[in-house]
């Protein structure tokens, strides 16, 4: 990712803010933040999947390696 590029389109990120009602309005800079941060979740989600379908000698991360990773990960479990 270039420095400074959202990750994420900007429209996507506040057309799901603007789902929830009680969220006031987000500025561009908070904005940039939530789609770095939702970035570096899924980062960090599916390196943990790819660990899991490394044990299992497998290239490809599958739907149950996530399933794995979500139930034995403490910092997962809140999905």
């Amino acid at each position: 990712r270039e420095p400074g590029k959202n990750p994420f389109p900007v429209s996507r990120v506040q057309k799901i803010l603007k789902a929830d009602t009680q969220l006031p309005t987000v500025s561009k800079e908070a904005l940039f933040l939530i789609s770095v941060a939702t970035e570096k979740f899924i980062e960090r989600l599916t390196q943990a999947g790819q660990h899991v379908a490394k044990r299992q000698s497998r290239a490809t991360i599958q739907e149950r390696d996530i399933c794995t990773v979500v139930r034995g990960v403490e910092e997962f479990t809140f999905l």
